[in-house]
């Protein structure tokens, strides 16, 4: 069978669980899938990044901005985003919004931004997880983001991955946390973001995502 993503160059954009948190790029699936298929990979996973414009923590530009000077020639473009918006109280918006300071505007700005920039690349875009379920200060909880990216996505017939219910693994489960959070699996407070071996396990879910676009 051939493999249609050999040689390809993938171009990832998100926060702390494209970027491996303590754990950095090499333990993510989206660096695994490179070395697996020989392709040429641009991480842009930062750790707390919004989508979105905000304030509360605005050294780091969002990604509805940095995606402007990501690297050319994509073949494959993946997003993840929403969490820290969440976290830093980010509205959600409407669906004809373009202001990034709210998540559906910025989304709007990066889909439109990303698209114009790889116009022939394959575009996925995937939510957040379940992993703080307790509203932000806004009063919207995880699944209003997760809600709001499928939304805009659909707009622009953009394929968007549901992670909050269909990742396969939860740190709301007590038979998966032990072996899928970092801090956990470190030795230290469990801290809700990925292990070396939840990445291989997130791994071929990914790739067959992927490879299927």
């Amino acid at each position: 069978m051939q493999d249609i993503l050999n040689g390809k160059t993938l171009v990832a954009l998100g926060d702390s669980l494209f970027y491996g948190n303590k754990l950095g790029n090499e333990a993510t699936w989206i660096n695994k899938l490179g070395k697996k298929h020989n392709m040429t990979v641009y991480n842009y996973g930062i750790n707390g990044n919004t989508v979105a414009v905000q304030d509360d923590e605005p050294k780091t530009p969002p990604m509805c901005v940095r995606y402007a000077d990501m690297a050319d020639g994509a073949d494959y473009v993946v997003v993840l985003g929403g969490a820290n918006d969440k976290r830093l109280n980010v509205p959600i918006g409407k669906d004809d919004d373009t202001d990034p300071h709210t998540f559906k505007g910025a989304l709007n700005v990066l889909i439109l931004g990303i698209t114009a920039k790889y116009p022939r690349a394959k575009v996925l875009f995937m939510t957040n997880y379940n992993r703080w379920p307790t509203p932000n200060k806004l009063g919207i909880s995880d699944i209003a983001y997760v809600t709001a990216m499928e939304e805009v996505c659909r707009k622009y017939a953009i394929p968007c991955f549901n992670n909050y219910y269909n990742s396969g693994i939860s740190f709301q489960n007590p038979a998966h946390k032990p072996w899928i959070d970092e801090g956990l699996t470190l030795g230290i407070a469990e801290n809700r973001h990925f292990s070396d071996e939840a990445y291989d396990w997130l791994l071929t879910k990914y790739e067959a995502l992927l490879t299927a676009l």
